[in-house]
């Protein structure tokens, strides 16, 4: 319930009474994690922002010239005005209002506002324009700016009651924000005389931007998860689907997914039509939305986890969903296999053999392990010779004739460790034929290359 009326004392002390309460700061109110911002009217860029979470009403009679308006755009700003063309009585006003999105709580944030407060009577009466926060109330812990006729603006209230500039929100007060146009009078006594200026209002509060500091504890999460990158031995452009959820929050912003701790993946699955798109950051770092609820708060995720350059074998993926107000949680994090075996190279030509070898291999720095191998399309009768080139090479070289043979010279080699740098050689001869030779050369970090040699 707003607390207007006014019991005894004069005009001039009622203003200075009021002024002591209020504390008027320029800049944004101080950094906050868990937070996003929402925007008023003007975007950082300077194109227009709706006004979401705005709403006005009225307390007491409402005469010619009293009235809201709560729909903005550059140049054209939320206000509350209480018309000169006639008289006002105590606790007649007009009030913007701004309530906070449900889940969010206001902690911050900076209005450019102009108020003016040229309307009232020699010891009786107060035109004022005032920011309240958190009740629409005039107490120690409500008010916030304040201009008052015949005392002026803000905490030093002396000089001419107009003032254009910013107002910064304290943090963490919490509740609703209001901007009010408002009459305070002495039983009996009203608004009618302008005082020190005249602009058509007793009293006057614009607001022709706002960026509105908003708190958001509550974390997203993930469930449903399914997808051929969890089937095992998941190859080439392998997936991840699942529900993001942000059910009590501004919305699912961003997913990202990593293997071995390398992002493979970090983007905005839903831009919901443009509103999950921020339009800026301010200086804490909260992101800056249009919108009272920018992101979807459910959204079916469908992750590409690209496998084709990783070794084959066990690989950590873990999944993080980041809401708009940059509460983050891992919502997947276990392990994967993935199977992408190297084919070697087919010779061309009439006369060519085309045996072909599938081989698994699994890198990690300077060290390559052959994890397992195997031969396609090999002639009855064709010989395979297997040797290593390079210094410190290990103990590979051996041939075999014949499938059986062959098969079980391929499986020995399985498990064998081969270092940057190194080159496993295979052969592949049969009679008639023209050989096939094969070098597969070992890099450090990165899958084995294969080509042909003469």
């Amino acid at each position: 319930m707003r607390l207007r009326g006014i019991a005894n004392g004069s005009r001039g002390i009622i203003g200075l009474a009021l002024a002591t309460l209020i504390t008027m700061a320029v800049g944004v109110s101080a950094a906050h994690a868990n937070t996003w911002m929402l925007v008023s009217c003007v975007n950082p860029d300077g194109s227009a922002a709706p006004s979401e979470g705005w709403s006005a009403f009225s307390q007491g009679q409402v005469t010619v010239g009293d009235g809201t308006n709560t729909h903005c755009a550059p140049g054209v700003p939320l206000e509350a005005e209480l018309g000169n063309q006639v008289t006002a009585v105590n606790g007649q006003s007009q009030v913007l209002q701004f309530t906070p999105p449900a889940g969010s709580v206001l902690v911050g944030g900076t209005l450019n506002v102009h108020t003016t407060a040229f309307g009232g009577h020699l010891n009786a009466a107060a035109a004022e324009a005032d920011v309240l926060e958190p009740q629409d109330t005039i107490d120690a812990g409500d008010a916030v700016f304040l201009c008052v006729d015949q005392s002026g603006c803000g905490s030093a209230a002396v000089g001419n009651p107009s003032y254009t500039g910013p107002v910064a929100l304290p943090a963490d007060r919490g509740g609703n924000l209001y901007v009010t146009a408002i009459c305070t009078a002495l039983s009996g006594s009203q608004c009618d005389q302008n005082v020190q200026g005249n602009d058509g209002s007793w009293a006057r509060a614009q607001v022709s931007s706002a960026h509105l500091l908003l708190s958001d504890l509550n974390g997203p999460g993930g469930t449903d998860f399914s997808g051929s990158a969890l089937q095992g031995h998941a190859r080439g452009l392998a997936h991840v689907v699942f529900t993001a959820t942000d059910p009590n929050g501004p919305g699912v912003f961003v997913v990202t997914a990593t293997v071995d701790g390398h992002t493979v993946y970090s983007a905005t699955p839903d831009t919901n039509g443009g509103t999950c798109a921020a339009v800026g950051q301010d200086s804490s770092g909260a992101f800056m939305f249009d919108f009272a609820q920018p992101c979807p708060s459910t959204e079916v995720v469908d992750l590409p986890i690209p496998t084709a350059g990783l070794a084959d074998g066990r690989h950590s993926l873990a999944i993080t969903v980041i809401d708009a107000a940059r509460n983050s949680a891992t919502v997947y994090d276990n392990v994967i296999t993935t199977s992408n075996p190297q084919t070697t190279p087919a010779p061309t030509g009439r006369r060519a053999l085309h045996a072909r070898f599938v081989i698994s291999w699994h890198w990690k720095g300077a060290q390559t392990v052959l994890r397992s191998i195997r031969v396609t399309h090999l002639l009855r009768g064709a010989r395979v010779a297997v040797a290593c080139a390079g210094t410190r090479c290990p103990r590979v070289n051996a041939a075999a004739r014949g499938a059986r043979k062959v098969a079980t010279l391929l499986r020995r080699l399985q498990g064998r460790r081969l270092r940057a740098g190194q080159t496993l050689l295979i052969g592949v001869t049969a009679r008639g034929h023209a050989a096939e030779r094969i070098a597969i050369k070992i890099r450090k970090g990165r899958k084995p290359s294969a080509r042909l040699v003469r």
